[in-house]
């Protein structure tokens, strides 16, 4: 893939160094609470898909290590063929921490003897104390009942022995100089989990790491969760928000980025700027020479000024984008066109059916085109403005060959290239309105196969 981006780099002394969406100022926020919470508690990070979040909140996790606290990150979806989320979970803990910290705590044992009974303990959540006290004296004379409340007893024993000590692990963990007095525990990627998993991650975190000291962040889709709360109870009845809250103490939306920062963050996570400079092209002609990573930003920005749409839409739209382009020899003029006509594929397929199936005149495209850019608030003066023009323009006239071209072989007589050109007085290979574009001018079929990947990716 020419496009296939960096893991966005987070330098330790500054995370939010990269942060293109200026969400430092929501770190610092949700630090806030942590530091003024005198308990442990479980928050979720919401936010639909293609918002961030997991850029966001390892951001976050690196400027709380800098700032003092013990972190541990979880990508629960990279887990969840595992079928126990309580070894995942207390075995980050404990890989992650003891590379943070010098000198921990073994609970090795602990971990290794709860490994075995945690996904047992089916009851735990049921059956309080008082409960089991009056379910003991009703079946005291039953020898195989009391053996399974017996196990249930030790098992819950275990548990409690587990939570002490693994209080004692935090509080050594804080004890490090100039350590804060939380552990916090980051689970993402959990509304792409298997429901079950899902789920039972759910109830291990508020069953099994309830504990003082201990914060846990779940990063969530919660729209998507709620889905999976209901597929587990096989139920649309049942109220997914009411269950979530059973687990989630802060629920916390993260603030939508605009679509100017939105745009501005695609463009370069998906390499654009990277192509334009790699291959040295020059601006086009226009009075205050703007680079092209520019006047592609401010083309985009266009588009979607002229159509309203969610950030989820927009990332959709660079995703194709990224495959035309990256599958095509492209020169500059062909690379705006493909901006366009992918706009229209995703946006406006009534425009991109048109165009394909050449229903439009030459003024009728011009007057769609131009109809977009005005609704775009496009100012046609501006260097901005002259690219638009140029766009038009080389569109229009790849529309037009197309239409000839089609004119051509349903007409015998006119089977030589060069007499067509020469009888319809257009040349396949003229300059393009972009300077430096020495690649010859592709034909509009081109762009659609690559834009409906009906051709080949190369």
């Amino acid at each position: 893939m020419i496009f296939s981006p960096d893991i966005l780099e987070i330098p330790a002394d500054n995370p939010f160094a990269n942060d293109l969406l200026d969400r430092e100022q929501y770190a610092d926020i949700l630090t806030s609470l942590i530091d003024t919470s005198k308990t442990g508690f479980t928050m979720s990070i919401n936010a639909t898909w293609g918002y961030g979040k997991t850029t966001f909140i390892r951001m976050w996790e690196a400027k709380l290590r800098a700032q003092g606290y013990s972190t541990v990150y979880i990508n629960a979806w990279e887990k969840d063929y595992i079928q126990d989320p309580f070894a995942v979970v207390i075995s980050t803990i404990w890989e992650q921490t003891q590379k943070q910290n010098s000198h921990v705590k073994d609970i090795a044992t602990t971990v290794k003897e709860l490994a075995d009974i945690a996904s047992k303990i089916i009851a735990y959540r049921y059956i309080g104390d008082a409960a089991l006290d009056t379910f003991k004296k009703r079946l005291s004379n039953d020898v195989k009942c009391n053996f399974v409340l017996d196990d249930y007893i030790e098992h819950t024993k275990r548990i409690e022995d587990f939570k002490k000590q693994l209080h004692e692990y935090v509080k050594q963990l804080q004890e490090q100089e100039g350590s804060k007095d939380k552990l916090v525990i980051f689970v993402d990627e959990l509304d792409r989990c298997r429901p079950t998993y899902a789920i039972e991650m759910l109830e291990r975190i508020k069953h099994l790491f309830s504990i003082e000291n201990i914060v846990f962040v779940l990063s969530v889709d919660q729209s998507v969760l709620h889905e999976s709360i209901k597929g587990f109870y096989g139920s649309s009845n049942i109220s997914a928000e009411n269950y979530l809250r059973r687990f989630v103490d802060i629920e916390y939306c993260l603030p939508e980025p605009s679509i100017d920062k939105y745009i501005d963050f695609l463009i370069k996570y998906h390499g654009l700027e990277q192509y334009i400079t790699e291959r040295k092209l020059s601006p086009p002609l226009s009075h205050d020479n703007t680079d092209y990573d520019v006047q592609l930003y401010l083309m985009v920005k266009t588009l979607f000024e002229a159509i309203p749409c969610s950030l989820r839409e927009v990332e959709k739209y660079f995703n194709r984008l990224e495959y035309v382009v990256r599958t095509l020899k492209l020169n500059m003029s062909a690379f705006f066109v493909s901006v366009f006509l992918t706009y229209t594929y995703i946006f406006r397929k009534d425009i991109y059916q048109q165009i394909k199936d050449l229903k439009y005149t030459d003024a009728e495209l011009l007057h769609v085109i131009e109809d977009l850019l005005i609704a775009g608030k496009i100012q046609l003066r501006t260097d901005h403005g002259q690219l638009a023009i140029g766009i038009m323009r080389e569109l229009v006239l790849i529309y037009r060959i197309a239409v000839e071209l089609q004119y051509v072989e349903n007409d015998d007589r006119l089977t030589d290239l060069a007499l067509f050109e020469s009888k319809h007085l257009i040349n396949l290979n003229s300059k393009s309105v972009f300077r430096n574009d020495q690649i010859p001018r592709m034909q509009l079929d081109k762009y659609i196969n690559k834009i409906e990947l009906t051709e080949a990716l190369r």
